[in-house]
């Protein structure tokens, strides 16, 4: 038998949302899951339908939860490292705000989908790929030394404040140290951070002037921070930017420095 038409004719893809009604698709979780979660598959449409079963015996979902209020500025866009909230309704449900935790996955027999259809309900491709870069970035992100991560501690409330209110405004912060090693107390990190903006956002004077009150007051808290040395804390527009100019720039997941998120550190924005 042609698996891989018959899987392609059942229409399983990425981004398929399943009701976890049937007992295959719970029996290897490790977490609870309730009557009105709902799973992701989050494994490659390429791996969902690939003919071997031996190759490829399993795929992967992701647990998602209705969240019962709207998303959190905090947890909007993958920024947060350890929650993720975004707004969606399926099937207008009436279920339209939903947060997933990044451990809240589990694998599947991959049998299952030669028995069942497909649901017809998809993530949109909006929050599918914020999801799915939430997720790899656990693996790609960059490394920073403890040493920085312990100086910037010395202003982590003052600091995750404001980098939270970032999160609407900004579509990536690069940064730029003299030196990723572990430096001795007498030494400094010098840094150089880029607030990248879309476009779009750049250009709308209102969004602008928010961003770079920010900026200043981010330069600012890292000016207080011991053994730190700011060089040039920017603004700029992702049209503009080069790949000359990101040479020896770091893409910053600035959550992932474990800072504490304030509970009203934005206003909740639904997707």
């Amino acid at each position: 038998m042609d698996y891989r038409k018959r899987l392609i004719d059942l229409g399983w893809r990425q981004g398929v949302l399943l009701k976890p009604e049937k007992t295959q698709l719970k029996e290897n979780a490790h977490y609870d899951i309730n009557g009105n979660d709902l799973l992701l598959v989050v494994s490659q449409t390429c791996d969902l339908v690939q003919s071997s079963f031996d190759n490829e015996p399993y795929f992967e979902t992701l647990c998602i939860h209705p969240l019962g209020r709207e998303p959190n500025g905090a947890y909007l866009g993958g920024k947060n490292s350890r929650r993720i909230e975004f707004g969606f309704d399926p099937d207008d449900s009436g279920l339209r705000h939903w947060y997933a935790l990044p451990f809240e996955r589990h694998l599947v027999d991959r049998a299952f989908l030669l028995e069942n259809r497909a649901p017809v309900t998809l993530l949109d491709s909006h929050n599918l790929g914020t999801i799915l870069a939430w997720l790899s970035r656990r693996y790609t992100r960059a490394a920073f030394p403890e040493e920085f991560v312990r100086r910037c501690k010395v202003r982590e409330k003052q600091l995750s404040k404001n980098f939270s209110r970032l999160n609407p405004l900004v579509s990536n912060v690069y940064i730029r140290l003299t030196s990723f090693e572990e430096l001795s107390d007498e030494q400094k990190y010098a840094i150089e951070l880029m607030l990248v903006m879309r476009a779009v956002d750049f250009d709308d004077p209102e969004k602008f002037a928010k961003c770079d009150e920010i900026r200043e007051l981010l330069e600012k808290q890292f000016e207080k921070c011991p053994g730190i040395v700011v060089e040039s804390i920017t603004t700029e527009s992702s049209a503009d930017l080069t790949i000359e100019e990101l040479s020896g720039h770091r893409d910053w997941d600035y959550s992932y420095l474990s800072f504490r998120e304030p509970e009203n550190a934005a206003l909740p924005i639904d997707l």
